[in-house]
């Protein structure tokens, strides 16, 4: 089993690394010339020129238009200086969408050789569940799958909110994401060989010196051995427990990938006037954004308003996704008032470790405008580096909410209209 396990690691280590390394290149580019002056960034353009059309059709980005246009501009202009942001900005967002699209595809390629739900049961397989964390629920909670499967599945078909999650989850321009990995360490550090004589319990796990012999059974039997390799990369194998393991365990430093990004403050509107459809794309909106906080290793704070606030810590998905669903099952009923859960979510910027978060609101933001303290404070919140958005379902809002906003989508119009 071991050598089967090293043979995996061995067979699929280099295509993980190519997954992650291959836009390395042009994300470097990137960053390296997204400074330049107007001069050199014109030299820049007529020099990669070629590069350009090789990676994107003119259809998505024209660079000769652009050094057209650049050239026709005085060098120090305004103007120039928009045309030069315009084009970074459409380059970064093609850019991390041909990277998500490569990411999702290539994952599934990997997963496809791998049954993760047993058939037999009766139960969908898993190449019909959207979603990692799902997959958990389906195997372990299958009625808490069923409580948020539909909203799943609204993100899975909404454009608008697609692009919102991809927004959010995308790297900070210039920030370099950091990632475990397995070198320096040495096989005998993964897989110890010393039977321990102190066992006190039965625990679950997937070392493997440590099995109880039930499992044995499952791995030596044809037809239960895929269920035996299901259970050893969830790690839920039945174990004999140990002081000694214990102690080892607490010998080794937890090495837990951080972000340097701020969290997601989520305030959705839980009101009368939120009811029906609107209800339904807004709690999608919070399952989308919750998931993030696994790929990106950003906590999420959701505040639920109504005439009152509610709110809810996101730190650990696994952990917290059934008072998620809990919290997403709630009715939407009563009046509007948004300004607690604006201010609730200033308070927490103003807070350490929270710093830079990403405030997104969600109402159809029909209520009387913001007052003049309240559109103070979130300036200032935004010269701390946070940022806003909207998911927008009224069809009369209030536009002094909106222009708080660095951007927003309305979710009456066009599925790809945004502002």
């Amino acid at each position: 089993m071991e050598d089967e396990v090293w043979t995996y690691y061995r067979k699929t280590a280099p295509s993980l690394q190519e997954f992650y390394s291959r836009y390395t290149p042009e994300w470097d580019a990137f960053y390296e010339n997204e400074n330049l002056s107007p001069d050199l960034f014109l030299d820049f353009l007529r020099r990669m020129q070629s590069a350009f059309r090789k990676r994107y059709a003119l259809s998505e980005l024209n660079v000769a238009y652009y050094i057209e246009s650049l050239e026709r501009l005085p060098l120090w202009s305004e103007e120039r200086k928009r045309m030069q942001e315009f084009f970074l900005n459409k380059w970064h967002h093609l850019l991390t969408v041909k990277e998500s699209d490569y990411q999702y595809l290539h994952i599934r390629e990997l997963c496809e050789g791998f049954v993760l739900l047993d058939k037999a049961s009766g139960m969908k397989t898993v190449e019909n569940v959207i979603g990692s964390r799902l997959r958990w629920l389906l195997l372990n909670h299958p009625e808490l799958y069923r409580s948020l499967a539909p909203y799943e599945k609204e993100w899975e078909h909404n454009r608008n909110l697609q692009e919102l999650v991809r927004l959010l989850g995308r790297s900070s321009r210039g920030e370099k994401r950091e990632f475990a990995s397995f070198s320096g360490i040495r096989k005998e550090q993964l897989v110890h060989h010393a039977v321990r004589s102190d066992i006190e319990g039965i625990a679950l796990g997937n070392d493997l010196n440590s099995l109880l012999p039930i499992e044995y059974c499952y791995l030596s039997e044809e037809t239960l051995r895929p269920l035996f390799m299901q259970r050893f990369v969830e790690k839920r194998l039945q174990l004999f427990n140990s002081r000694s393991q214990e102690a080892e365990a607490s010998l080794l430093p937890e090495r837990k990938p951080e972000s340097s990004q701020g969290p997601f403050i989520i305030c959705v509107d839980t009101s009368g006037s939120m009811q029906g459809r609107r209800e339904i794309l807004a709690k999608s909106a919070v399952l989308a954004i919750a998931r993030l906080t696994e790929p990106t290793c950003r906590k999420c704070y959701v505040i639920n308003f109504a005439e009152d606030i509610r709110c809810l810590l996101i730190k650990d998905l696994k952990a917290d996704l059934p008072l998620l669903a809990e919290f997403l099952n709630q009715r939407f009923d009563g009046g509007t008032d948004v300004a607690p859960a604006v201010r609730e979510a200033l308070q927490l910027i103003r807070t350490n470790g929270w710093k830079r978060s990403d405030v997104v609101l969600i109402s159809d933001f029909e209520m009387p405008p913001p007052t003049d303290e309240l559109l103070e404070s979130v300036r200032q919140a935004k010269l701390r580096e946070s940022s806003f958005y909207g998911v927008v379902f009224g069809s009369v809002p209030e536009t002094e909410y909106l222009g708080l906003c660095d951007r927003y989508w309305d979710m009456n119009i066009s599925s790809s209209s945004t502002r």
